[in-house]
Order: C-alpha cells, then structure tokens, then sequence
C-alpha cells in the first residue's frame, strides 16, 4: 500500500489524470449492458398502474417534450398528471393538444417556488399504486418505466431508479452520471425515481424548500431511507436531465432546442444508446484535463450558519427566478 501511494505520488500530472479519467469510466460496461432503448415490461400479471407526476410552471416549449417521452412509454399501464405550479402560460393548451385520456391537467391557483407542493397534490390525484416523477425540462427513454419497474417488482423494493445523464449547457462540456448507487456520484434526480403511493403515507409529503436544509428530493430520499425503506436500481441510463440551475436565466429565455433535439434522436436513432455512452466516456475523460465547472454558474459562498432552504433560493436565482 505504501509503495502503491508512492509510486501515484511521482507520477507526473497529466498521467494522475489519465487515471482519474479511466477510473471514471469504470461503471459504464455495466450502465452498457442494462440500457435498452426500447425494453418491454417483464413482471408476470398485469402490470401495476404507474401515475406519472410532473410538475411545470411557464415553460410550456419544454413541457412537450417531457409529455411526448412519457407516452413514448413501453411500459403498458400508466397515467400522467401534469401539475402547473401557478401557469399563466398556454401550458394547458399544450397538454390538451395531445389528446390523450390519460393524461391529466390541473393548475394551482397560486405559484409556490418550487417541485414540492405541485408533487404533493400530483400525488392526491393519482390513480396508480406507484408514482414516478418527471421534470418538465427532462426527457426519459422510452424503456424507463419498464426497466425501472422490472427490477423493483422482482426484487419487492419500495423505491426504484434508474441512472441519469446530466448534461450541461452547449458549449460547456459537462457531462455527468447520477444514481449508480444512493450516496454515490450523487442521489438520483426525481426524474429517475419511482416509489410506492403508500409511502408517502408512511413518510409524509414533500416539504417546502423553506421549512428544511437538503433540496426537498434529497430530503425526501433521506427520510425513505431513515424509515427503513428498499430500494432497487435499474442500473440502465434511461433518464437525459438538462439541470436548468446550470442554465443562467433559462426560466426566463426559456430555451428547448436541447429537449427538442434529443426527442428527435430518441423518435429516430437505433444507435442512440451507444452514441451517447460514447459521448458520455470522452466528456468524463475531457473533464479530468479541462474542468467543465469553469464555465458554468457557481453557487456562491454559503454563509454560516447556512438558512434553510439556502440553496434551492440559490438556485432560483441562478434560474431567474429571483433577483
């Protein structure tokens, strides 16, 4: 062991991060072998219905996008229930366009600053024994559902996720993998979770960002996690997260070229899967000899002690959302 630290002490720089590099390849093979485009649903019986939530506020160009890969779904049973966080957009009239029964559109009367009230009532509306979530700026493969409701159905877990691809604005070469495992390369996004409605029940409901220190999804996981709940990874990379606090003002110049173009090459690449994990491998290994956080927004220094809900205010302002 000493002579191994060593020996990395006298490698030269750019060799300490080739190793680096390689190193943060190493959960692809396996994130290779479990992501299928279009995988089917493979419990025994009839499928448990799956109430998709996502909630939205005044990005209706986005919304489309979102909706348009959760009815892409090969996954047979589900329904999705778009909650509008006080829209004053034409956000109805794009969920409407899509003429499809199950899907759902209710607006609160109010906005309320962030995912969880819109998940809280989302949740009172479902029909579905289990819920899933989708940001209203994400995308997911069409095999999410199913993948990732095959492996909590087989192994009886009360949470399941998949592995998310976070990718940053153009031009800035970030690209990163969330939800390999809880706790590590960071917790997955809602947009990559599913859980039993009944859990909700047990735990209680999202929380207002105010009221509590972590983001109120990881604040969620946590206390899953403290109540005893299991949980089961799909391992397969199903979920594309373009993080809009990345995006300086984006709640306010509200792009959705990114979200309209990877529809597109979802619709239309057999290939997709290998071409991305291809794309994905270079950015890490660019990333360990130009860091990617040069050129995007940076929270700044947290005061101390740091108020409740600090850092999604933060990142409110980061999105425009706040002066």
């Amino acid at each position: 062991m000493r002579a191994r630290r060593a020996l990395a002490a006298l490698m030269p720089a750019p060799l300490k991060k080739a190793r680096r590099g390689v190193l943060a390849l190493a959960p692809l093979p396996g994130v290779a072998r479990a992501t299928r485009l279009r995988a089917g649903f493979e419990g025994s019986g009839e499928a448990p219905l799956v109430s998709v939530v996502i909630a939205t506020y005044n990005w209706s160009s986005v919304l489309r996008c979102a909706i348009a890969s959760v009815l892409a779904q090969t996954y047979p049973r589900l329904e999705l229930v778009v909650v509008g966080d006080g829209c004053t957009d034409d956000s109805e009239e794009v969920v409407a366009s899509f003429g499809d029964e199950r899907v759902r559109w209710h607006n609160l009367p109010e906005n309320s600053g962030s995912q969880s009230t819109p998940n809280n009532v989302g949740i009172e509306l479902a029909r579905g024994e289990w819920i899933a979530y989708l940001g209203h700026d994400d995308v997911w493969l069409p095999s999410h559902l199913s993948l990732v409701m095959n492996a909590v159905l087989a192994s009886g877990a009360d949470v399941g996720y998949a592995v998310t691809e976070l990718i940053g604005p153009p031009g800035s070469g970030f690209r990163r993998l969330r939800g390999i495992g809880l706790g590590e390369w960071g917790n997955p996004p809602p947009s990559a979770v599913v859980h039993r409605r009944g859990l909700i029940d047990e735990i209680g409901p999202w929380k207002d960002y105010r009221t509590i220190a972590l983001a109120p999804d990881d604040e969620l996981l946590e206390r899953a996690r403290t109540h005893g709940a299991t949980f089961a990874a799909s391992q397969a990379m199903t979920v594309v997260k373009f993080p809009s606090f990345l995006r300086r003002g984006s709640y306010v110049l509200k792009p959705s070229d990114e979200q309209e173009l990877y529809s597109r090459r979802l619709q239309r690449e057999r290939g997709f899967v290998a071409r991305e994990l291809a794309g994905l491998a270079i950015a890490l290994m660019r990333a360990e000899f130009r860091d990617p956080w040069e050129h995007l927004p940076a929270y700044p220094e947290p005061p101390n002690p740091m108020p409740l809900g600090w850092r999604v205010t933060q990142a409110r302002r980061m999105r425009g959302l706040e002066e």
